[in-house]
């Protein structure tokens, strides 16, 4: 097929030869499917509030969401999406190529289909036609390729740079079609497109504190490290879906204060919130809980680039000495599955049900710690309320086990504002989160291969980028799963993810709220709450 619109870093053809930046942070990231105990995939409400009902949708009013977590960092830009809240709002702002189903599988957005060649190594790409941009700009091709280019090359501050550096070559056929052609094969490519940081902005676009989108919303004010507010795009394309007048977003740090407010009405819909909390809020006619299971991992990330946590046998000491089921029933009242320090959760199609989950055994711990030469040793683990739902009751618990095996944990809890710039991966061991991707693949391309922007932990193998490149060209199901069992069997064992369980998305919502649904691959309907929503009262 002829390309009529070839195009490269000075906008005439994009070939993508980087290496890794060494850019670091931790963790947004979206998703990983997966389906409630006895049912279909989504949420479940936990609580028995008026959205079990059907309603006539409303038009008007305002949404008031409430994060964990905001930041003086906090940003429009899409390729620069690091928090919940970020990829919140772009979301509201930006429409992506694809989104991800609550099946783990891609659905149309600004595409409305994509093919692949039999290599799965040439994929080509039918864009929807008479989409408008908030600046009344129409979207085609071309704004494609420069979203798309704007995560490649070595100099990218793109933060899913490790997944879009499989792409070698991007261009235009017409103003609506582009093809993706890849350094190696990869069946999955598609849902890499539906990331919050893989938004789509109007070709030249640089401007980012005047962010234009096609998405439901667009910008009214932001105001970095306090709110946000988005007004309906009244020519979205999917218009007939958006009934908010508009969406706010802040955030409230302290769990308990997050869930005084969404009872006394002071917000809408809070997110994340603490499993204590459920109880109390179900207990009230003014809110319920919506609980989404999936594959979001509260950890203790282990620096393997220095001590004492670069030793491998201290790390696996330290993995002996999670009570897992104590965590999971303790800190999250069963809501969450059992994790075994990697990042696959047993609802990924990749996961490996054969690889034994690590017991506690003190007595194991004190065999490795006597190999790395760090018995009876002392560590600070440094976290705070931000560092996910539960982490720093999730580094308490470990401090109370830890004992049995002669290591003292001691706990240092630093404030949340700021915390991802101050605390976060400046110590050996510190507490954090992350959202769940559609794939295994794109799960480890995020953190775990040699050029992942995000890896937290420094742990560095080529062997993971080798194996990836291997299951990404293998079509047969059984073969792929049976190389991704050496990959979670590798990160399980030489890894530096201290991770005893996956924590269930737990959203507060009120009872006003009506046609919020919960999503298995991420809170707040896997963060397009402004989209399907209405207000009742």
């Amino acid at each position: 097929m002829k390309n009529h619109n070839i195009i490269k870093n000075n906008h005439q053809i994009i070939k993508n030869n980087g290496t890794a930046s060494g850019i670091s942070r931790r963790a947004f990231g979206l998703r990983t499917g997966a389906a409630l105990a006895g049912t279909a995939f989504g949420g479940a409400l936990i609580g028995l509030g008026s959205s079990v009902m059907a309603a006539t949708p409303k038009r008007g009013g305002v949404a008031r969401i409430a994060f964990p977590d905001t930041s003086p960092n906090d940003t429009l830009d899409p390729i620069a999406v690091t928090s919940n809240i970020d990829a919140t709002r772009c979301y509201q702002l930006y429409s992506n190529l694809v989104r991800a189903g609550s099946d783990q599988r891609p659905e149309a957005q600004l595409a409305t289909s994509w093919e692949a060649n039999d290599a799965t190594t040439e994929w080509v790409f039918t864009l929807r036609e008479g989409v408008e941009f908030h600046n009344g700009k129409t979207f085609t091709s071309a704004d494609a390729l420069y979203s798309i280019g704007r995560h490649l090359g070595e100099d990218t501050e793109s933060r899913i740079k490790a997944q879009m550096s499989q792409i070698a070559e991007i261009s235009a056929e017409g103003d609506y079609r582009i093809r993706v052609k890849l350094k190696a094969a990869n069946a999955e490519l598609p849902i890499i497109f539906a990331s919050a940081r893989a938004g789509i902005v109007p070709e030249g676009h640089t401007d980012f504190d005047n962010p234009i989108g096609t998405g439901p919303f667009k910008v009214k004010e932001f105001q970095p490290g306090i709110s946000a507010y988005f007004e309906r795009h009244e020519n979205y394309f999917n218009a007939e879906n958006v009934y908010l007048d508009a969406v706010e977003t802040f955030a409230i740090p302290d769990p308990t204060a997050r869930a005084n407010a969404l009872l006394s009405g002071e917000v809408d819909i809070a997110a994340l919130v603490d499993a204590k909390a459920v109880d109390l809020i179900n207990a009230s006619p003014q809110a319920e809980v919506v609980s989404s299971r999936g594959g979001q991992w509260v950890y203790t990330a282990m620096m393997a680039d220095r001590a004492p946590t670069d030793n491998v046998d201290f790390r696996l000491a330290m993995k002996y000495l999670q009570d897992r089921q104590r965590v999971l029933d303790g800190v999250y009242k069963g809501y969450g599955q059992i994790a075994n320090d990697h990042p696959i959760a047993p609802s990924d199609p990749m996961y490996c049900a054969d690889l034994p989950i690590r017991p506690y055994d003190p007595d194991k711990a004190k065999f490795h710690l006597k190999k790395a030469g760090m018995e009876n040793a002392t560590v600070e683990i440094y976290t705070s309320t931000t560092a996910g739902p539960g982490g720093v009751e999730q580094a308490l618990v470990l401090q109370q086990t830890a004992a049995a095996g002669g290591v003292t944990v001691q706990v240092r809890q630093t404030p949340p504002d700021g915390y991802w710039s101050h605390t976060a991966e400046k110590y050996p061991f510190f507490g954090s989160y992350w959202n769940t991707r559609p794939t295994a693949d794109l799960t480890y391309a995020t953190v775990h291969m040699t050029n992942s922007a995000a890896n937290e932990s420094k742990y560095v193998n080529p062997h993971i980028d080798e194996l990836m490149l291997q299951a990404r060209a293998t079509l047969d199901e059984a073969a792929r799963k049976a190389i991704w069992c050496d990959l979670q069997q590798l990160i399980s064992d030489e890894g530096g993810n201290l991770i005893p369980s996956f924590v269930d998305y737990l959203d507060g919502v009120g009872s006003h709220v009506q046609g919020f649904e919960g999503h298995p691959m991420g809170g707040l309907s896997d963060h397009y709450t402004g989209e399907g929503v209405w207000l009742d009262s």
